[in-house]
């Protein structure tokens, strides 16, 4: 063996042993994690066979150094191969090596934060334009549980980051572009939030709701803290908010109740000025469907599509095991309708966001795509023939539940490949 093939192993051996710096043998870390770390080493010797040291008269620092630098500079591609198979430990312990292997990584910084978005699965493009991912978010290796994903809108995230014994802190980010967009923090950490255009526009604002629905904070662009208030009529006793994304449509916030009636309160006066005396009430929109039903729901979901809102239910033991309910928002009278077709709409459903899309192609509209895996495959609901179904499989059902549902997931718009 000469020098340089002693040097490169022993590289190698030191990026493996930083690699384990948890002993797998312990029984703590699943053997998915040691798989990973396996494919891990396997492309670190590859990668390490792929570098051409030619002089071998330099001295061993030389050797040494261009080796180093040499690793700093390996293509981003080959070394984004190496970390999607990390497990998050691995995966933080890969990105602290440097800054070029960091950024060749799916990974966003935030001060001592690092949020992984990944690809849950993959729809065809024939049929989807969307991806069901989840938002990882760890610090110093460990994971972060005071992190919360509130709503999911337009490329944009809002989140909010617990600090104990301090306020809630609230942050936009787009994991497109990289960028973050701080909010002022405040003293209550919301429980369901909601923007009403990207935090890029000056007629932005978020509003967040206490989980009793007995108050709100509402916060425009360009303001340094955020305003709160009580509801002059507050919601009936039986009737509790869901855990859903509010829906701000025309200066209204629509929230979907979990007993399937919808919560609306009037922003518009607020908004035109904002130190007038505002006085907030709750308005209750009856459910569209009998109260027979009330304990049998599982999910609910609240979608805004081409200027009406849409509330999407799934039931246990029921069939069909999916009801959609419309409301026209610009009427006075405000009333759900039962929806039997969306035509060329797809819905794309999720507690933090759900979006509607167009088909991408004629006959593949009107499906409910769920937050829901069997397998490796997307769930979704078929308004036409009533039963859901998966990609590439034989899985069929009219009756609940259908597949795993994950945490942390967000709907999320692939951006055009022309795009920036």
């Amino acid at each position: 063996m000469n020098d340089q093939s002693f040097e490169e192993d022993a590289l190698v051996d030191d990026l493996n042993e930083s690699l384990i710096v948890l002993d797998i043998q312990e029984s703590k870390f699943a053997s998915s994690d040691v798989n990973a770390l396996e494919s891990t080493s396997f492309d670190v010797k590859f990668l390490v066979d792929a570098l051409n040291i030619q002089d071998d008269q330099e001295s061993r620092s030389e050797k040494k150094d261009k080796l180093l630098s040499s690793w700093l500079e390996l293509p981003p591609e080959l070394l984004y191969q190496v970390s999607k198979h990390l497990s998050n430990i691995y995966f933080s312990i890969f990105c602290a090596v440097c800054k070029s292997w960091r950024s060749s990584a799916q990974s966003w910084h935030s001060n001592a934060l690092v949020f992984r978005l990944r690809t849950l699965l993959d729809i065809p493009h024939s049929e989807s334009p969307c991806n069901l991912m989840t938002l990882d978010t760890y610090q110093d290796f460990s994971p972060v549980l005071s992190v919360r994903l509130h709503c999911s809108k337009m490329g944009w995230l809002l989140l909010s980051l617990y600090e104990r014994f301090e306020y809630c802190r609230f942050f936009f980010f787009n994991p497109f572009t990289m960028v973050k967009i701080e909010l002022p923090s405040n003293s209550y950490p919301f429980v369901i939030m909601s923007f009403s255009l990207p935090p890029t526009s000056k007629d932005c604002f978020v509003v967040g709701i206490e989980s009793c629905g007995s108050g709100f904070g509402i916060i425009r662009r360009g303001e340094e803290s955020w305003s709160t208030f009580d509801f002059k009529r507050s919601l009936p006793k039986d009737i509790f908010i869901s855990y859903n994304s509010p829906v701000l449509y025309k200066g209204r916030c629509f929230c979907l109740c979990m007993s399937g009636e919808l919560g609306v309160f009037d922003l518009n006066e607020y908004l035109r000025n904002p130190e007038c005396q505002n006085s907030f009430r709750w308005i209750i929109v009856p459910r569209g469907f009998s109260e027979e039903l009330v304990d049998s729901i599982i999910q609910c979901y609240l979608v805004e599509s081409n200027g009406q809102l849409y509330s999407v239910f799934e039931f246990e033991d029921f069939n069909p095991c999916f009801l959609v309910f419309s409301l026209n928002p610009n009427k006075s009278q405000l009333k759900c309708h039962a929806v039997e077709n969306l035509r060329s709409q797809n819905f794309y459903v999720g507690d933090v966001g759900s979006i509607s899309e167009p088909a991408m192609a004629g006959g593949v509209g009107n499906k409910i795509y769920l937050p829901n895996v069997q397998g490796n495959r997307c769930v979704f609901y078929n308004l036409k023939t009533k039963r859901c179904q998966s990609f590439y499989s034989d899985y069929s059902t009219n009756m609940s539940p259908h597949g795993k549902e994950h945490s942390n997931y967000i709907w999320i718009k692939r951006p055009l490949a022309n795009s920036a």
